[in-house]
């Protein structure tokens, strides 16, 4: 499954102007794949709360979520669109959540969301979710981007499945995956981000291990063994002195 993985970024940032409320929105992408193929696509805009009534005047119209997913929504393996307003952690999210009887049926064709292009393809049971992030596609620019503080601003993609095969994003867990990005990344630095992963349908048999938790341990076995062959080395070379017979020149 593929997926923009440098989070498909806050087209909705972008697109809204926030000029003097940028920094202040973070956008959250998830996409669920279940055992049988079926899924849903969540989408949740979280603006601090402080702000969140002149976000909501500076949108301009027809930007809204709905709006936004409006073709997606038309497919006919869409059977539920679930939209919610919600408070958390200091911000007011604006949610939709768009379920889909299959998923790989929805995201045959490419589609686009705003600067987002996304896409499945399935090979031999295996199958690659692709998602680009492109400002280039968006139809709304933003005088002065490159001044905008986002430093604060995040973008966060979750992938969902029974077993992911690799993935560009982090694994934290046999079915899990996750991309977390800065704003500033794509819209000051202009460039398209990918977000990839390929997963099958069948759950993952074992004992899985994230490799975040892994890799602190692998560290410290290094270095353990590290100290341990200094100690040895030590040892040996004190031990041969010790060992060999004294000389004496006349």
């Amino acid at each position: 499954m593929i997926m923009n993985k440098r989070p498909i970024i806050l087209f909705f940032l972008a697109i809204t102007g926030l000029l003097l409320l940028s920094g202040c929105a973070n956008v959250l992408q998830e996409l669920t794949v279940r055992e049988d193929g079926s899924g849903y696509l969540r989408i949740a805009i979280g603006v601090e709360s402080e702000f969140y009534p002149d976000f909501q005047e500076t949108l301009p119209e027809g930007l809204e979520l709905q709006n936004l997913l409006a073709t997606l929504l038309q497919d006919e393996n869409v059977t539920d669109v679930i939209q919610n307003q919600y408070v958390a952690e200091g911000r007011t999210w604006d949610s939709i959540q768009v379920e889909m009887a299959d998923v790989q049926a929805v995201f045959n064709e490419e589609r686009r969301i705003g600067p987002v292009l996304m896409s499945v393809d399935e090979n031999e049971g295996v199958y690659t979710f692709l998602q680009l992030v492109d400002l280039n596609l968006a139809n709304v620019t933003v005088p002065g981007i490159n001044l905008l503080d986002l430093s604060t601003a995040e973008y966060t993609m979750q992938f969902n499945t029974p077993h992911i095969l690799d993935t560009t994003g982090v694994h934290r867990a046999a079915g899990i995956s996750t991309w977390t990005i800065s704003p500033s990344d794509i819209l000051q630095g202009g460039e398209s981000l990918y977000l990839e992963a390929d997963y099958v349908l069948e759950p993952y048999e074992g004992t899985f291990i994230p490799w975040d938790l892994f890799f602190p341990y692998v560290v410290i076995g290094f270095l353990a063994v590290g100290v341990l062959a200094i100690i040895m080395v030590v040892i040996l070379n004190t031990a041969r002195k010790r060992e060999k017979p004294r000389t004496y020149k006349f």
